[in-house]
């Protein structure tokens, strides 16, 4: 019954056995048996670990990639090398500004009285001795005549006497005339008539009087002058202002019509006096003629002195450039701006500008508004920029950093610049790299900064041990012996082989460098050894541990079967 009872129990524990492989058994994927591929296999090249091979590992590259942000396929990592490779513009050379639609510019012109520096000067007239003043058109002369008239009168005799007695008185009688030179030259007075007085002398004038006079029977007691001076003239013009000189018979000089004018030294003025006699000029200086050895000469009729002051007006005109193309300056008139640089405007203006006599026509025309051109700036995660285009030219580096760009160890900072249907792309390192040529921001450039940041570099951990990640950071340059001593590293297992110490690089072949780390010493060789981003670190098993891991699983089993065979189960 016993014996019974025991094949009864392993019948029904062999058929919970056989269920319970059905319930933990995994789903098989069937997959056609003829697909010619296979997992590939590397080559795997042992290699011992030493302080000399250690050294030599260090100049193996520390090979980074970069995460390209974007859309779709543009959104994947790179090589740093990728990213860190640069394509400028050739030959990128400053340009010259061109004009164009809403730009706004202002015309200078000096506004100068005074003769130009290359100009000679004539001779400054040497004095002449002073000449008797002539008689002309529009004096007025006065003539005071006393004329003796004789009157008769007869007194009544007494009447003792029988005859009367006549007696004989003269009276002085003073005669005003007033004459003014007419058009034909002469002029008409009292008691004396017409003369001719043009380009005579008052004395000569008298003479003729008298005759006149004595030969009319008239005493010649007569008095002869000029009331009013009005033929002869000078003229004066100071800088702007013009009045004229009447002249008389007394002696005028230059000093005493330039100080009837007010016209004095002025600091920081140099004043200079010009006179024009008979077709001819001549020119000084007012400090000059007021000097010692300068010769005060007497001013005729006809002279016209200008007195001119070297101070100078600047006028200022503005215009903007039209929808057409032009601009309007006064004095220049309208003149097409749009296209042409600066200096090619000035050349234009330069040739239609309306010249002053006497002046050195100096002119500026300059920028003051910018409008025309611009270039779009898109930094990484902001705004766009819209960026003037000016007559200064503007390097990029200027106007990248000026926008908060900066040199970022941790990121690589990649710049695209799109001008005349090409896209240049280089790195932000490369363009503020020493002894780089500049470039300068053209008008429609399309520039976008973009930060790249450098993907995680890490270590596999394998073996005796749970699969790991090991951090490396290319600053610290960690070590191999930083991953095997870190907390929870593969030499903290208990199961780890401390003689079976792998490090795989590279591929094809893979080179697994051996170390043995039961010797305390040979750490200084793991302290040696560089990791390298994707490294992997293999630590063999102990052989123990993988035999009482099958033990583990076989034993239960074993010890149920004896129970069974030696009917132990209750």
């Amino acid at each position: 019954m016993t014996k019974l009872f025991a094949y009864i129990s392993i019948f029904f524990l062999a058929g919970f056995l056989i269920g319970c492989s059905q319930v933990l058994e995994t789903i098989d994927l069937d997959i056609n048996s003829e697909d010619p591929s296979l997992q590939e296999e590397f080559n795997v090249v042992e290699k011992t670990l030493t302080i000399r091979e250690a050294k030599a590992q260090k100049s193996y590259p520390y090979l980074r990639t970069i995460l390209k942000n974007g859309r779709g396929e543009n959104a994947q990592p790179i090589a740093e090398e990728l990213a860190l490779k640069s394509e400028f513009p050739k030959n990128d050379e400053p340009q010259d500004y061109i004009l164009g639609i809403g730009d706004t510019l202002a015309f200078s012109r000096l506004i100068e009285n005074n003769r130009s520096n290359d100009q000679t000067d004539n001779q400054w007239p040497v004095v002449s001795k002073a000449s008797i003043y002539k008689l002309g058109i529009g004096d007025t002369l006065a003539l005071t005549l006393i004329k003796t008239t004789k009157s008769s009168q007869q007194l009544t005799a007494s009447s003792e006497e029988q005859n009367g007695i006549i007696t004989t008185q003269q009276t002085d009688e003073t005669i005003n005339s007033t004459g003014r030179i007419g058009a034909d030259g002469s002029v008409l007075l009292l008691e004396v008539g017409r003369l001719e007085a043009t380009g005579k002398s008052l004395n000569e004038l008298r003479s003729e009087v008298r005759n006149i006079l004595i030969r009319n029977g008239v005493s010649p007691r007569f008095q002869l002058e000029i009331a009013e001076f009005k033929s002869q003239k000078a003229y004066l013009t100071v800088n702007t202002k013009s009045t004229v000189v009447n002249l008389n018979d007394q002696i005028t000089t230059l000093k005493d019509i330039l100080t009837s004018a007010n016209v004095g030294f002025q600091p920081g003025v140099i004043t200079r006096i010009r006179l024009n006699r008979n077709g001819k000029e001549f020119s000084i200086l007012l400090r000059d003629l007021y000097s010692d050895k300068a010769a005060n000469i007497n001013v005729q009729s006809g002279d016209h002195i200008f007195i001119e002051d070297s101070s100078a007006n600047i006028k200022t005109t503005t215009s903007i450039i039209d929808s057409e193309g032009f601009l309007v300056f006064e004095n220049v008139g309208k003149v097409k701006a749009a296209g042409r640089t600066l200096d090619e405007l000035k050349n234009e203006i330069e040739n239609l500008i309306q010249l002053v006599p006497d002046s050195q026509n100096a002119f500026q025309i300059q920028i003051t508004n910018f409008a025309s051109q611009k270039a779009l700036l898109t930094p990484h995660g902001k705004p766009g920029v819209l960026i003037p285009i000016t007559n200064t030219p503007a390097k990029l580096s200027e106007v990248l950093t000026q926008n908060g760009l900066s040199i970022d160890a941790n990121n690589i900072t990649k710049i695209s610049l799109q001008r005349d249907g090409r896209t240049y792309e280089f790195s932000l390192d490369d363009l503020l790299a020493p002894g780089r040529p500049d470039i300068y921001i053209q008008p429609e450039d399309h520039i976008s900064a973009q930060v790249l940041p450098y993907k995680e570099n890490k270590v596999f951990i394998l073996g005796g041990v749970s699969p790991q990640i090991f951090k490396i950071n290319p600053a610290n340059r960690e070590t191999l012996a930083d991953v095997l001593f870190t907390s929870g590293g593969p030499l903290s297992a208990s199961s780890a082989k401390r003689s079976e110490v792998y490090l795989l690089r590279g591929n094809n072949p893979v080179v697994a460098y051996h170390l043995d780390a039961q010797s305390p010493t040979r750490l200084i060789v793991a302290d040696a050894m560089e990791l390298r981003p994707n490294d992997i670190l293999y630590v063999a098993e102990q052989p123990i541990i993988s035999f009482n891991r099958a033990l583990a699983t076989i034993v239960p089993l074993r010890i149920l079967l004896r129970d069974i065979q030696d009917e132990n189960i209750p």
